[in-house]
């Protein structure tokens, strides 16, 4: 190991504190399909949930109505089998 990289530290990236939510929503996806999805963890960029059925496709854009009747739009940013992770739209 050189000098260099005994002295190397890398640079935390600092992440949003996400919260651990068990936590059943209504996601509706750019096709109109409307699903009960549970959402596992939120932060303040987005989400992460599992769909019952289908997750939505990556990119798609999608609502998320909370329990409270507020609804969240964003885009599917990654899918995997059932679990799926969306960014939230941070311009509204």
């Amino acid at each position: 190991m050189s000098a260099h990289a005994q002295h190397f530290r890398p640079t935390p990236v600092f992440r949003q504190t996400r919260r651990r939510r068990l936590t059943r929503v209504t996601l509706c996806d750019s096709s109109g399909m409307v699903q009960d999805i549970m959402v596992r963890d939120v932060s303040a960029q987005g989400l992460s949930a599992v769909a019952a059925l289908v997750p939505p496709a990556l990119d798609t854009i999608v609502s998320v109505t909370l329990p409270d009747g507020r609804a969240l739009w964003g885009v599917v940013r990654w899918v995997a089998a059932l679990a799926f992770g969306v960014e939230f739209d941070t311009e509204l």
